[in-house]
């Protein structure tokens, strides 16, 4: 076990406590305890599941829904500490759907787990939304859950932004009154904060209050001991004997915690090789991890298919599909790993120089981000048309199903739809691939632009189903006309209001267009009364793959294309920040 868990297993030990003074029966309590005898021993993990089985009959029949979830994700900590990654993120979101669909609201309680998922996986951006939602979900009447979304949030902020976490943990604390264990938690957790900010003062101050504590309340935690006794050592000066501490698996197992502790040790030591060595392994780790939850998509696509392959010409149509996206998957990890190596080759060169130091790590880690994002896109958005696939291919061609012709042809328009959006997210992604190749499009379309935009909004018209009016508006004269590309044209207005469309839910979407003579310039403009952009969300929305919302549908690739394309038909594509009641975007293409 490691300080990234400790939490977790507090609070799994505060509910079996909490319950077992309930329980009448002396059998149901020793249940209970050998539940938490068995929560992390790997060797025995069967019979761990055979009693949470148990437990979870037991809280049912109680009709105590709260201490069911908490059960429940114990069930995905125990696959996190397992390094089972993939089942654990699936188990979360099978969880999620079937509190939403009893209509609970302990969300927190798996909004927690997540982030901790997130955590292990190295993706702080993800790790970090869920833990904040956790904290915005809980019941301020339930003091424990406040506690452990709080202090969960504080754990993940100590090595990124220890005043941060300084200051949660300092929230939190008044609360952990009547809970000593969870108290002496929180002081750990400062005194990881300050040592990350380099703060030897403030940490002396932490551990004689902590050292108070503990005698006051008689506690002993050989965890929380011996993480204070490592930071002691390291600002004692005692190097050998921190490295020590920390490569004690019984205190520190190899995770992102464990790799942030001895970068910071060995910056401490102004040892910039061991630093650069500490993070090029974490970043290794991650890429693992990555590889990891790959391979077992893979594995499973290619369980699917040996399932299936008795089936007749529909099941070899789905394993045509399959074996597509395999293919693809694996294009995917090459790409991924060519870029690694390279990444590597152009690590050791910078290495040579101390001065881009600094450099070298925010590029690493950039495309560390671009390559978990990718991932998660393309895991996401291909599993679920291929599932919808999969599944009707099934009942087709199952002679047991009398289907009605209607209902025959409504699946097929649904595994034709489904096949189109596979298709459309591989041209995006070839054009994505071609356009960083381009250098300009050729501009041989001589098209009136009132015409055009007219038909445009027509057919953007005949696809909307909201309540929504769509309208155009023009300062030009019906025969002016320009030369552009027309193709591409289309497609990037396409985009911006389907956009505009799609995030807007009442009022109007409109597309205006007028001329600037004195700069040379046509200016397409795409406003309307949806949701906006936050300020945050501005910077990002032209990145690859960048979704300001990331539950919505889509592959995050429509304005990357957008702003793209347009620069090599020589004009621009920006977003409007004065524009406050709603979304406005500006395409702007040169006249001559």
């Amino acid at each position: 076990m490691n300080h990234r868990s400790l939490l977790l297993s507090l609070f799994l030990l505060l509910c079996v406590t909490m319950q077992a003074a309930d329980f009448e029966k002396q059998k149901e309590n020793e249940i209970m305890q050998r539940y938490f005898e068995l929560f992390n021993q790997p060797k025995k993990e069967k019979e761990f599941y055979e009693v949470n089985k148990q437990v979870k009959e037991l809280m049912l029949q109680k009709k105590d829904r709260h201490s069911y979830y908490v059960f429940r994700t114990n069930e995905i900590t125990h696959e996190t500490n397992m390094h089972r990654n993939t089942k654990a993120l699936k188990m979360a979101n099978e969880l999620l759907r079937e509190m939403k669909e009893n209509g609970d609201s302990y969300f927190d309680l798996i909004y927690n787990t997540m982030g901790t998922l997130y955590e292990e996986r190295g993706n702080y951006k993800m790790a970090q939304y869920y833990h904040q939602k956790a904290i915005d979900t809980v019941s301020p009447k339930d003091t424990v859950g406040m506690i452990g979304a709080h202090l969960g949030l504080a754990n993940l902020e100590t090595s990124v932004h220890p005043d941060k976490a300084i200051e949660i943990v300092d929230q939190c604390l008044p609360f952990c009154k009547k809970y000593p264990s969870h108290y002496n938690y929180g002081q750990t957790m400062k005194g990881l904060a300050f040592f990350f900010k380099n703060d030897p003062e403030s940490f002396y101050r932490e551990l004689d209050e902590y050292n108070i504590y503990k005698r006051e309340n008689n506690l002993k935690d050989d965890q929380n001991d011996g993480i204070m006794k490592t930071i002691k050592a390291a600002f004692d000066g005692n190097y050998d004997e921190a490295l020590q501490l920390i490569k004690n698996e019984s205190l520190f197992s190899e995770n992102m915690g464990y790799y942030d502790m001895l970068k910071q040790l060995y910056q401490m030591m102004g040892n910039k090789d061991k630093m650069i060595s500490i993070q090029q392994k974490k970043l290794d780790a991650i890429d693992s991890l990555n590889a990891n939850l790959i391979y077992e998509n893979m594995n499973a696509m290619n369980a699917e298919m040996e399932v299936n392959k008795a089936q007749q010409e529909v099941a070899k149509t789905r394993l045509y599909w399959l074996t597509a996206v395999i293919i693809l998957l694996i294009a995917v990890i090459s790409l991924l790993f060519l870029r690694n190596l390279t990444r590597r080759g152009y690590q050791k060169r910078l290495l040579k120089k101390n001065k881009e130091l600094g450099i070298a790590l925010s590029r690493a880690e950039e495309s560390d981000r671009m390559k978990t994002s990718f991932i998660e896109h393309v895991s996401h958005e291909i599993r679920t048309p291929i599932n919808i696939i999969t599944g009707y291919a099934q009942i087709i061609t199952n002679p047991y199903y009398d289907l009605e012709e209607e209902e025959r042809s409504h699946m097929l328009d649904d595994i034709k739809l489904n096949t189109m959006k596979i298709t459309d997210i591989v041209n995006d992604l070839l054009e994505v691939a071609q356009d960083e190749s381009k250098q300009y499009y050729a501009k041989e379309d001589t098209i009136n632009i009132n015409s055009f935009c007219h038909v445009l909004v027509q057919v953007m018209e005949q696809k909307n189903s909201k309540p929504i009016s769509l309208s155009f508006k023009t300062d030009l004269s019906d025969d002016y006309t320009f030369k552009t590309n027309k193709t591409v044209l289309e497609k990037s207005l396409t985009q911006l209001l389907d956009n505009a469309l799609k995030f807007t839910e009442e009022g109007s979407v409109e597309l205006y267009v007028h001329e600037s003579p004195d700069h040379g310039v046509v200016r397409f403009i795409v406003s309307d009364t949806g949701i906006g952009i936050d300020e945050e969300q501005r910077k990002h929305i032209f990145e690859r793959f960048y979704k300001a919302d990331p539950f919505k549908q889509g592959f995050g690739l429509g304005l990357t294309i957008c702003h793209k394309v347009v620069q090599l038909l020589g004009g621009s594509l920006h977003l409007d920040t004065t524009y406050k009641d709603g979304a406005r975007f500006i395409l702007t293409l040169p006249i001559h």
